[in-house]
């Protein structure tokens, strides 16, 4: 992809996450938020609860921490000095972007039934954000690499967000707008990222 494709992709996902950020408070963000909960939370049972909590814990700050010292620790295993380095530079861009966003929205958490308490501002999704930009980069750091199946690896990807950002909203503590906002924000900073990174990788062979 090109720098001019990256730096296309952060500015519509910049402007994606600046459309939803002004009008989620709207009617028309009310009608999205109640809509899309109500579909996510129709498949409500024991085992969907036990699934989402699952996933909600892989998207807590701690188990992002540890995951990626783990892929850094691997990539630098193998001599993957610039893929380490990328994934340093997009998880910390998560953890200044997270605290800096919510503060500055100041939303409530929903007042929807929620199965697990939790404290904090809503807006964006602190999960959503931090599991875009983790599995993210992961991505991109596969596409720079020898290995096998890789449109596999990306759908695995893919489903771990989904998911974790899901579970926020199954369990009643975020917005669907808080989570589509926190994907948004996620995508743009890994294309931003990646745009910096651009023509630094070595691909494995």
């Amino acid at each position: 992809m090109s720098r001019a494709k990256k730096i296309s992709l952060f500015i519509i996902f910049t402007l994606i996450f600046g459309v939803i950020a002004v009008f989620h408070e709207s009617r028309i963000g009310k009608f999205i938020d109640r809509e899309v909960y109500e579909f996510i939370y129709a498949s409500e049972s024991f085992l969907t609860t036990a699934l989402f909590l699952g996933f909600t814990q892989l998207g807590e700050v701690i188990s992002m921490i540890i995951l990626s010292l783990i892929v850094i620790a691997i990539l630098l295993l193998y001599r993957m000095n610039i893929h380490a380095l990328f994934m340093v530079v997009s998880m910390l861009a998560s953890s200044i972007l997270i605290p800096i966003l919510k503060h500055s929205f100041d939303r409530e958490r929903p007042a929807f039934l929620r199965l697990i308490e939790i404290s904090g501002f809503s807006f964006p999704s602190g999960h959503s954000l931090g599991s875009t930009i983790f599995f993210g980069s992961l991505m991109v750091i596969i596409k720079h690499t020898n290995l096998n199946h890789k449109a596999v690896l990306y759908a695995i990807c893919a489903v771990f967000i989904l998911l974790i950002c899901s579970s926020r909203v199954y369990l009643g503590v975020h917005f669907p707008t808080d989570v589509l906002a926190g994907i948004a924000i996620g995508s743009a900073t890994v294309a931003l990222v990646s745009w910096l990174f651009h023509g630094k990788f070595d691909d494995i062979k």
